[in-house]
């Protein structure tokens, strides 16, 4: 899709798209973007959700472990009557030391009513203190709650308070600390690679399917589409898009082939119109043509009826010469006719295998009647065939050619010589119309294939004759070009395909044999 043709059919870079996105590359993009953001969308408000509950079941973890050991310690208390003596301080710190470990290193500590610590274990560091929330605990509410900052600096830390009963009344309070880290910051620590792992599965899961889909519905019919407008754009007229895929395509497939068919009949139809001008043309010829041999039959036709009127002493070898003369001249009249109704007839546009060579005998016997070419001498070389063939509709190159040499004619005003040369090189046929004419001025010589464009006088030409001819030779794979290196003149070259040579009996191959060769 990187490529762009010429009016020639040669495929060159597009270099006006180079930098730029495919349509897939830019849908996919905007697909990748739009799942990043809704996956990102999705995945904040899940850390969101799952940050809240794991603050709320850490939040009931430290209110159960305090209650646990407040219990406990409301059991030592029980048992030695006083919270603040030396074996309740020993059992305490035992106590709490085998909860800790088997909490996983939690810190737990044992208050007083007056907030005086009794036990701890781990033990606590001397910058920390308890907040006035512990009071309220002693007071006889229910277990509470407090974020802080941790002393010793770093991570925030959980506060959980649950009030000691010994003997029906408060005697202290029971701490737990737990590390609090932010919810979202532990979810990551703990799902942070599932959570990636996800998030690039369900990004490469929707690009892969909007590859496929993109590929399949849009970009594999606009690439068709693509291809054939290129055919059409070198003369391939025969372009047909399936009516298939996604309704929008298969409206714009139909559009594509309305268009083609309506050119392809626009095409044939300033085909026809511009034969029928050069018709128009050779007509004005032939009519001057005719002129002398009708003139010619009519004196012999009034020397026969004049013998017949009188004795008949007419010799008899002098009225077989007289007959053989109207004769003769009225078989140039219809060979004349005929050539010109031959050419004027809709020919067949399918390509078979021609001799070039016969096509410019055929053009040089059509245009021998006409009056502005008698003084103009067409050379052909080689001066004999066959030339190297192709596969063209003979009744088109007999047009192309037919105005080619018309043209060289008007340029050089009906004196003059025009070549016509043929070689082949490289797989390719090259024949060239060359005049003696003035030439084209090097300003109008990209305007010369322009349709309507002419330098003749109004009302000798249509504009038509190169643009069409052009055309044609473009239909069959070649191009025609005026050669800006030509020293005299005008020279202007057909370049065709050569045909591909069929093999022979032996296996070996063999030039092809032009149509109605023996």
């Amino acid at each position: 899709m990187g490529e762009s043709v010429t009016n020639q059919g040669v495929a060159l870079p597009d270099r006006t798209r180079r930098g730029r996105f495919g349509l897939r590359a830019q849908i996919l993009l905007g697909l990748a973007a739009v799942t990043l953001i809704a996956i990102l969308t999705t995945g904040f408000l899940a850390l969101w959700a799952a940050g809240a509950t794991l603050g709320v079941h850490r939040e009931t973890e430290a209110v159960t472990l305090a209650s646990a050991a407040a219990r406990m310690a409301s059991a030592i208390v029980d048992r030695q009557a006083d919270i603040a003596s030396l074996e309740s301080r020993e059992q305490l710190r035992a106590a709490l030391s085998t909860l800790s470990e088997r909490s996983g290193g939690i810190q737990f500590s044992v208050l007083s009513a007056g907030r005086t610590v009794i036990a701890s274990w781990p033990p606590r560091g001397a910058r920390d203190v308890d907040p006035p929330i512990a009071n309220s605990v002693v007071a006889g509410i229910p277990p509470v709650i407090q974020y802080r900052d941790s002393p010793g600096g770093g991570a925030t830390q959980l506060l959980a308070y649950a009030g000691i009963e010994a003997r029906g009344r408060i005697v202290g309070a029971a701490r737990v600390v737990l590390d609090a880290p932010a919810p979202v910051q532990v979810v990551l620590r703990r799902s942070g690679w599932l959570l990636l792992g996800l998030v690039c599965g369900d990004a490469l899961l929707v690009l892969a399917l909007g590859y496929f889909v993109l590929t399949q519905m849009v970009v594999r019919p606009l690439r068709k589409m693509e291809r054939a407008t290129a055919q059409v754009g070198v003369g391939d007229w025969d372009q047909h898009i399936d009516l298939s895929g996604p309704s929008e395509l298969s409206a714009l497939a139909r559009a594509f082939n309305q268009m083609t068919s309506s050119l392809a009949a626009q095409r044939e139809q300033l085909i026809r119109s511009e034969k029928l001008a050069s018709v128009g043309q050779l007509a004005a010829g032939v009519a001057h043509e005719i002129g002398n041999p009708l003139a010619a039959i009519l004196g012999y036709v009034d020397i026969l009826r004049a013998d017949a009127a009188g004795t008949g002493a007419l010799p008899e070898a002098e009225r077989r010469d007289a007959l053989d003369r109207v004769k003769a001249e009225t078989q140039r009249i219809n060979r004349i006719i005929r050539d010109l109704l031959e050419y004027s007839r809709p020919s067949h546009e399918e390509p078979s295998l021609i001799d070039p060579f016969a096509v410019v005998r055929s053009a040089q016997e059509l245009l021998a009647p006409q009056a502005r070419l008698h003084e103009v001498r067409i050379t052909v070389t080689p001066d004999a065939g066959p030339w190297p063939t192709v596969m063209v509709s003979q009744g088109r190159m007999t047009q192309v050619l037919v105005n080619l040499l018309l043209n060289a004619a008007d340029a050089m005003d009906g004196k003059g010589r025009v070549a016509v040369t043929c070689e082949s090189a490289a797989g390719r046929v090259r024949i060239a119309v060359s005049d003696e004419g003035p030439g084209i001025e090097r300003e109008l010589r990209r305007k010369v294939f322009d349709p309507f464009f002419t330098t003749k006088p109004p009302g000798q030409g249509t504009g038509l004759g190169l643009s069409i001819s052009r055309s044609i030779v473009e239909s069959y794979g070649g191009t025609l070009e005026l050669d800006p290196d030509a020293l005299r003149g005008a020279r202007f070259v057909i370049d065709l395909p050569a045909a591909p040579r069929p093999p022979s009996a032996d296996g070996s191959s063999s030039p092809g044999t032009p149509a109605g060769a023996p």
